[in-house]
């Protein structure tokens, strides 16, 4: 077997387990390469022949899954996510088991579910277009700043960082959004625009209710023009119903989509995946990229249902 590697050495707080990971996966025979990204090797170059390899595994943060997986929509390698960062929601959102032993039998035995990526497109400051694959959440507002609000804490604190941004964030700026989904138009104001590709985020909540990683849709959301304490009906909903079959999510409009363009004044900035985007144009879109990843599943995953 011809493993590929792609590692992130400063991904977070497990990044070190990787090479226990590698130690774990290694069988005679075998030819495993590691490759480390970052400044002198971009995920575009670690992955340009990836198509020579038997399998890969992506470890690194949800920013570095997603570049990394960016790079191999449509090839159709086999890969499999190895949680190295600070959150690790879409490693989370696939469900495989954690241990690195049962990872890396998971890598070895190979068996793979077809999922969707986002694809987000916006506008720069010469007003030329550029584009990036998205797996979890792409949005405008509220998230935006707590993302960067939380990014120079984040590698030493952890998770906690993101609470002590939204907690800093009492009152967010409300825009007015106007957004174009499959032809129909929505003019909603809000603290905040958010689509989704997979839904589960901390503490194992569903944000998307209906959402799938492999339903060939968006999950798009709007939250209410509210501060942040108006906020607590949704949050008590998603503590006592994490699944939000029954009582959704409130203070949230929320539709389905295969592509949506969003005009949003004023700018409230962008992100994806927790990585931030230089742009305050406040027009942004999103499409859907369907089964365009093989990820490497085991028994405990949902997507071994699907």
């Amino acid at each position: 077997m011809r493993c590929l590697i792609i590692h992130n050495l400063a991904s977070g707080p497990r990044s070190d387990e990787i090479f226990a990971f590698e130690h774990a996966l290694a069988a005679a025979g075998d030819e495993v390469v590691m490759r480390f990204i970052g400044q002198g090797m971009e995920a575009e170059d670690a992955t340009r022949d990836a198509r020579s390899f038997d399998r890969m595994v992506v470890s690194g943060g949800d920013g570095t899954v997603a570049n990394v997986l960016d790079c191999l929509r449509d090839t159709h390698v086999p890969v499999l996510v190895f949680p190295s960062g600070t959150a690790n929601l879409f490693f989370n959102n696939i469900g495989n088991g954690s241990e690195i032993a049962a990872l890396a039998a998971a890598c070895r035995a190979g068996r793979t579910a077809q999922v969707d990526m986002g694809e987000l497109f916006w506008q720069d400051e010469s007003g030329a277009t550029q584009r990036h694959g998205f797996t979890i959440i792409a949005g405008s507002g509220f998230d935006a700043t707590i993302m960067k609000k939380a990014a120079p804490a984040k590698r030493d604190i952890g998770e906690i960082a993101y609470f002590l941004s939204a907690l800093s964030t009492l009152e967010p700026e409300v825009a007015h959004f106007s957004i174009e989904h499959d032809g129909v138009v929505e003019e909603l104001d809000g603290i905040s625009c958010m689509i989704g590709n997979t839904a589960v985020i901390q503490n194992g909540i569903n944000l998307f209710p209906d959402c799938r990683m492999n339903d060939g849709l968006l999950d798009i959301a709007v939250i209410e023009p509210v501060g942040l304490v108006q906020l607590l009906p949704t949050a008590l909903a998603a503590v006592i119903d994490p699944a939000g079959k029954n009582l959704g999510r409130p203070q949230l409009k929320m539709f389905q989509a295969r592509e949506v363009m969003v005009r949003c004044s004023p700018s409230l900035g962008m992100q994806f995946d927790g990585e931030l985007v230089d742009s305050a144009s406040g027009v942004f879109g999103a499409r859907v990229l369907p089964r365009c990843l093989d990820l490497i599943v085991d028994e405990f995953s949902p997507l071994t249902r699907a």
